[in-house]
């Protein structure tokens, strides 16, 4: 009668061991789709904010909580980003044919001389927070090897202290660069973003 029962105890504990991890396993594949779910939908209401080329123009206004994950993630989703400010602040300044720097207020990294992703998210850091970046000591490196020579003053104070009004916007690349020819399944959209200090 004692082997019945210690057969019995352990036919339960494996019983509930069984379960035990049963449901284990069901959670952490839950836990895993939910954490997927929440990656590929993250900043939801940035993405969905953007429309087709419907002859309107999507604006509002907004703060740095809104453009500066624009500016990092410029270089990754081929944004250009443009600037209006209402001094004469600029982002960088760029050497053209004869010499002369001309100061520009327009992210387009695609079109400059990087290195590679890591260089322009340096940049980028650099352009936004100036001597605090984390890569303030590569400032000259990077700029000697694009040929842009950054503004001095940090862009985080000027969006952190003002508004802007942000406008979207969809063209093709292609035809911007006059190739019409080009089957429109093989253009490339480009977004532009263009931030009016208020």
């Amino acid at each position: 009668m004692e082997n019945i029962t210690d057969a019995l105890k352990m036919a339960a504990s494996v019983l509930v061991f069984v379960l035990a991890l049963s449901i284990s396993i069901t959670a952490f594949g839950q836990a895993r789709r939910t954490s997927q779910v929440l990656l590929e939908y993250s900043d939801r209401e940035y993405d969905y904010s953007w429309v087709e080329n419907n002859g309107n123009v999507t604006k509002r206004i907004v703060g740095m909580e809104t453009i500066i994950p624009s500016l990092y993630r410029a270089y990754k989703e081929n944004y250009k980003i443009i600037f209006k400010f209402k001094n004469n602040y600029y982002l960088y300044a760029k050497k053209d044919e004869a010499g002369n720097d001309v100061k520009s207020c327009i992210i387009d990294l695609e079109n400059e001389r990087f290195s590679g992703d890591s260089q322009k998210e340096k940049f980028i850091d650099i352009m936004i927070y100036g001597n605090n970046s984390i890569y303030k000591d590569q400032k000259v490196t990077i700029e000697r090897e694009t040929g842009m020579t950054l503004h001095t003053n940090e862009l985080y104070g000027i969006i952190k202290e003002n508004k802007f009004e942000e406008s979207l916007g969809i063209y093709y690349q292609e035809e911007f660069e006059g190739k019409y020819e080009t089957p429109l399944a093989n253009r490339n959209k480009k977004r532009v973003i263009t931030y009016t200090q208020q």
